[in-house]
């Protein structure tokens, strides 16, 4: 999934409209798990002027980088620390850890080739979905239409509550999606 489908689904999942002090740490849990790709792709295209092909075929092939992408994508880990800080009572922390598991659990369908090792450190299993949410090759037009739609549902059921900030922030989230679509998949 992309990162603001993350922040979206996961808010509306986990209640962050209902209890407003855990929004931040709800967004964050959601895209905590993607931000060394982030790191990754800024450092490699304007610090080292990679094009896109060699940043993913070489660069986020490298045991560093694929060690800290799939393990902050774990679902043990994602749990542990869910568990760990609900039982020590504090709800932020619980609320950071649900939303990245969340992310890890969103993912898990949606990962092809590229697909994260879910279950470090107990496996360096990979589950290789048949859907993709880029990839053509792999139904990627019609699950990121999904996602789409997905977060548009979320995003008005959020906005039905939320601040008119909250709206806007929802309503570019929902544009941007649309602009993404129609730029990869419909030209």
């Amino acid at each position: 999934m992309q990162t603001p489908g993350h922040a979206v689904l996961n808010l509306a999942l986990l209640g962050g409209g209902a209890h407003p002090t855990l929004v931040l740490p709800i967004l964050a849990g959601a895209v905590a798990p993607d931000v060394p790709i982030v790191i990754l792709y800024l450092r490699e295209h304007y610090l080292r002027g990679l094009p896109d092909e060699r940043i993913w075929s070489e660069s986020y092939q490298r045991p560093f980088w694929l060690n800290l992408i799939h393990g902050v994508h774990s679902v043990p880990l994602g749990l542990l620390g869910a568990l760990g800080a609900w039982g020590l009572g504090w709800m932020p922390g619980a609320a950071f850890f649900a939303s990245a598991l969340l992310h890890a659990l969103g993912d898990l369908p949606v990962h092809a080739q590229d697909a994260h090792r879910h279950f470090l450190p107990f496996s360096h299993y990979r589950f290789i979905s048949p859907l993709s949410y880029w990839d053509v090759r792999y139904h990627g037009r019609a699950v990121a239409l999904g996602e789409l739609l997905l977060v548009l549902a979320a995003s008005v059921w959020l906005g039905w509550k939320a601040p008119i900030e909250g709206r806007l922030a929802l309503a570019a989230v929902v544009g941007w999606y649309v602009h993404t679509y129609r730029k990869t998949f419909l030209r």
